[in-house]
């Protein structure tokens, strides 16, 4: 049967999971080992479009190519797998039930063993394999309360299962990281399908009949006008992320910008706060500062204090004069002075003042009153009261009260 793209895209859809089946189908890509690098793109895209089960087929196949190959020392296949082998394991380990997934660890196992690969393909392999587990682990942990950062949408290839759980910002970039993917994968085998039936058609020094040369070259044409189409597409895609991308980066620069801003206005009002605290801490040392002063300058003498007043009342205007409203003035009296001890004991009654009290209680008819006692009785009174008292007793008779025989007061 002779090579093209439909026929080995018909073989991989036919392919079995028995040992037969999958045998055949390799010994017949071995045969067309030319073909190597068409054959490996057309798989790749077979297995981005089959099912778990079918995948776990192309995996096997691919094993028994490259193992095949390696016995043979052809590095045919080799070279062909070696560059998307990394990619295709991820395709066919994600999404896949447990039961798979270890049977494809198995494998890979297998070819780590055998040295199948080169040391950093093989390492290749196994990370991306790993970043899927990982992926899993994190959108586990994300159902019980703990969300990761991009729900594993970057775990091995974007687009994938934990998308959804991205930030709203990162989801056109994945979706149309998504669709380039998709285009570009489209576009690679539609160009390198373009490129083999245009090597054979002038590549050759044999020419065919020219109806069949000519049916030839409208094949290429269709195949070459796919191509166009499809790296077009692919270019239409990579414009639209490298789109979202630069906006992205945009709102990144914008609120760049704003966090620039807001630093400076917290430097700017720390600064005046800072300030400000500097000059409130000098005011209460200054405030602490002057009653020391006050008492420094007081002890100093009342000269300095004179003269700050008088310099102050030479200042200050002076007020109006108001004729002072003052009481009469009183007469002055002699105040005998008198020690603390003498002020306590009783008053003293002058000998004379206590005869004529006696004597002005006696009757005064039938007395006679002996004239030396005068002096004696009138001794320390002032002369205008002694008088008084004198001529009181030579009054004349009618003015005095009569006093009868009975002692009885008649007015």
């Amino acid at each position: 049967m002779a090579y093209s793209d439909d026929t080995v895209l018909s073989k991989l859809s036919a392919l079995n999971e028995t040992q037969e089946g999958i045998v055949t189908a390799a010994n017949w890509i071995l045969f067309h080992r030319r073909m190597a690098k068409r054959t490996a793109e057309l798989w790749l895209q077979r297995m981005k479009e089959s099912t778990s089960h079918k995948k776990l087929n192309l995996i096997y196949l691919a094993n028994e190519v490259v193992q095949q190959s390696k016995a043979r020392k052809r590095q045919d296949f080799l070279t062909a797998f070696s560059p998307i082998i990394a990619e295709a394991t991820e395709v066919a380990y994600r999404n896949s039930t447990p039961d798979i997934q270890n049977k494809i660890r198995r494998v890979i196992e297998v070819w780590r063993q055998r040295a199948i690969f080169e040391p950093d393909v093989q390492s290749s392999i196994e990370q991306r394999l790993d970043d899927v587990d990982k992926g899993k682990s994190n959108a586990s942990s994300g159902a019980t309360g703990r969300k990761p950062l991009l729900g594993g949408a970057f775990g091995g290839s974007f687009g994938g299962s934990g998308s959804s759980s991205a930030p709203l910002e990162f989801t056109p970039i994945l979706n149309s990281h998504k669709g380039l993917a998709l285009k570009n994968s489209s576009a690679t085998i539609a160009v390198g399908s373009a490129n083999s039936e245009y090597q054979k058609q002038f590549d050759t020094e044999t020419l065919p009949v020219p109806p069949v040369y000519a049916a030839r070259l409208s094949s290429l044409l269709k195949t070459l006008d796919s191509a166009h189409i499809a790296v077009k597409g692919a270019i239409e895609a990579r414009e639209t992320h490298i789109r979202n991308l630069e906006r992205l980066l945009s709102q990144s620069k914008t609120a760049l910008e704003n966090d620039k801003n807001t630093l400076k206005d917290i430097v700017t009002k720390r600064q005046k706060t800072e300030t400000t605290k500097q000059e409130v801490e000098m005011m209460i040392l200054k405030g602490m500062d002057e009653p020391q002063n006050n008492q420094t300058n007081g002890s100093n003498g009342g000269e300095g204090a004179a003269g700050s007043s008088t310099e102050h009342d030479a200042a200050s205007p002076k007020s109006p004069e108001v004729e002072a409203l003052t009481p009469p003035g009183q007469p002055a009296y002699d105040t005998p002075t008198s020690s603390a001890s003498t002020s306590m004991l009783p008053p003293q009654f002058h000998q004379g003042a206590s005869e004529l009290l006696a004597s002005l209680a006696a009757p005064l008819s039938g007395v006679k009153r002996d004239k030396r006692d005068e002096p004696e009785v009138f001794e320390g009174l002032d002369d205008d009261v002694a008088d008084m008292f004198r001529n009181e007793q030579m009054g004349s008779p009618a003015k005095r009260s009569k006093i009868e025989e009975d002692d009885e007061y008649h007015p």
